[in-house]
């Protein structure tokens, strides 16, 4: 108890001198839908509900990846992300693109999201994406290859 007060007294002391409290960092501002700045984020169900999964590099193929962050609900957590999706995110400055096929193939079908961008996907595109990049980015978010979450 003694030391819980002397705690509390350096704390308030220290907050007179330099004119601050001690507080909880706040929520990001540039999460989107709790899809993290510079990431591209799929969720599980319509309207950005349900689990999702976030990428801060393209991936060429899907069917390794799983739903592995709760959202608004934890609907679709451990399911794979590939032809699973609803909707998306792109909280991102540049254009993404999710693809039907495998390996960034859109002769079928693909969705782009518009820098910052979110939508439910199109009736073609819902629970059939395969794989998706950043077109206009350099490195290893441009490119298509075959990435596993981290």
């Amino acid at each position: 108890m003694r030391a819980r007060r002397a705690l509390l007294g350096l704390t308030t002391t220290i907050a007179a001198i330099t004119g601050t409290a001690l507080a909880a960092p706040a929520a990001s501002a540039a999460t989107i839908n709790g899809c993290p700045q510079a990431y591209f984020c799929f969720y599980f169900n319509s309207d950005f509900k349900g689990a999702h999964a976030d990428y801060f590099h393209s991936d060429g193929n899907l069917s390794n990846e799983l739903f592995n962050k709760v959202g608004t609900s934890s609907n679709g957590l451990g399911v794979v992300v590939k032809n699973n999706a609803a909707s998306a995110v792109n909280n991102w400055s540049y254009t993404a693109v999710v693809y039907y096929n495998s390996g960034c193939n859109g002769s079928y079908a693909s969705q782009s999201f518009g820098a910052y961008g979110k939508a439910n996907f199109t009736a073609t595109m819902k629970n059939q994406n395969a794989s998706f990049k950043w077109p206009g980015s350099a490195g290893g978010s441009g490119d298509c290859a075959d990435r596993d979450q981290f």
